[in-house]
């Protein structure tokens, strides 16, 4: 059974009261998520997909208007959050800044009312954990950000019903090594008690290497999660892929042509592998209206030479050398590709889908407008503005030039050149 399992979840995306002028973006739909005891998760996506929002609302910030999470068994979904057996820790620190660092660390285990002995300890030995051993007796205001946000974790920490740690990109402000700590730390707390941790990212891959868990957010949904190994081989969406594989991604449109697998409407020299032309060829059987992409990551491509079995041949544009990676740009010869604004569609060869656009942006390139060609179509609006405004105002001035003069040659026009 999992240690946190969340259902169905429904979050509105309005992040604040409308009487405060809260703005409504994208909420969370049809959330699926399964954690097991002892799992630490990464959940990355772009800003905007909602990563905060799921951590808020698991953390008892916002109430879902569907879906029920369950952690270590008990139905917390109509819980405050004081009565959760959560923790959540920002992107910035939030600590008492005019308590010192120990009295910071000491503040969950107040209730407890243990004797100072046994609080002095359990707070040296979470100090230990952090570094932070050295500024014990410093007020937390003084510290660098960096630190305050360790004894910001450490705080959380302390709780000892503590079963789920949530941490909102709050290891952004670290430093690789301050990661690396800080997960050993989370690590070693970890295998002493039942709870798991979730981490949110933008996708920073040092960060997403601390977990044993993935799961991809983009516009309040969960595309995948899995095992890191799954995203990497596995990849469910054509936006799993792209994230992962970034600019060293190839995707080239798919289609089988009488039982022969062509690419971008080419097919492979010589013939490609009767495997591929079968496998291609049962997948658009089975999804016949769908358009087909293959996408090859930068390390299974191998260079090889004209002819060669299972080559594509491509004519090199550019090559850029970043000191990691050789990018290397060309196209596909003789292939030609037609887009149609008008209608919404691309065709290469024989192969034709239709693509999204936002209409402004199709309307500026169907009437080959620039900046400067957009603000010239309000020429007489602006005149008008500008003649109506106030003396005492800034007004906009023609442009001025220096008088022309003759450029005399220092070189006697005999003189003979080099």
């Amino acid at each position: 059974m999992a240690f946190l399992r969340v259902s169905s979840l429904d979050v509105s995306g309005s992040r604040w009261p409308r009487w405060l002028g809260g703005r409504r973006g994208d909420g969370l739909t049809d959330i699926e998520l399964m954690l097991d005891e002892g799992s630490l998760c990464t959940v990355f996506g772009d800003a905007g997909s909602g990563k905060s929002l799921l951590v808020q609302t698991l953390a008892g910030l916002h109430r879902p208007s569907r879906g029920q999470v369950v952690l270590d068994g008990v139905d917390v979904t109509r819980l405050p959050p004081g009565r959760r057996r959560t923790a959540l820790v920002p992107a910035m620190p939030v600590v008492y800044p005019a308590l010192t660092v120990e009295e910071n660390l000491a503040w969950p285990l107040r209730r407890q009312r243990l004797g100072d002995e046994q609080l002095s300890r359990q707070v040296q030995e979470m100090a230990s954990l952090l570094g932070v051993l050295d500024v014990l007796h410093v007020a937390a205001g003084q510290l660098p950000p960096a630190t305050a946000q360790r004894v910001a974790i450490g705080r959380a920490l302390m709780r000892d019903d503590l079963a789920l740690l949530l941490l909102d990109d709050a290891l952004r402000i670290l430093d690789a090594e301050g990661r690396r700590r800080m997960v050993g730390c989370l690590r070693q707390v970890q295998r002493s008690r039942r709870m798991c941790i979730l981490i949110t990212t933008r996708g920073q891959p040092d960060v997403m290497g601390l977990g044993d868990e993935w799961a991809m957010l983009d516009h309040g949904r969960i595309l995948q999660q899995g095992r890191p190994a799954e995203f990497l081989q596995y990849p469910r969406t054509m936006a799993v892929a792209s994230r992962l594989g970034g600019s060293c991604l190839n995707v080239l449109p798919a289609r089988s042509e009488q039982g022969v697998a062509r690419f971008a409407g080419i097919g492979l020299q010589p013939p490609s592998p009767p495997q591929l032309d079968l496998w291609l060829a049962e997948l658009q059987a089975q999804f016949p209206q769908a358009s087909i992409e293959m996408a090859i990551r930068a390390e299974n491509v191998v260079l090889g030479r004209p002819g060669q079995e299972g080559c594509i041949e491509v004519v090199l544009t550019a090559i850029e050398d970043d000191g990691t990676w050789m990018h290397m740009h060309g196209v596909l010869p003789g292939t030609e590709v037609t887009v149609d604004l008008e209608n919404r569609t691309v065709e290469a060869g024989s192969f034709r889908c239709a693509f999204s656009i936002d209409d402004y942006v199709r309307w500026i390139l169907m009437e080959g407008l620039d900046d400067i060609s957009l603000t010239l179509t309000q020429e007489d609006a602006i005149r008008a503005y500008e003649e109506a405004r106030p003396a005492f105002k800034p007004r906009t001035l023609p442009a001025k030039h220096l008088p022309a003069q003759e450029v005399v040659s220092a070189r006697a026009a005999d003189m003979p050149r080099p």
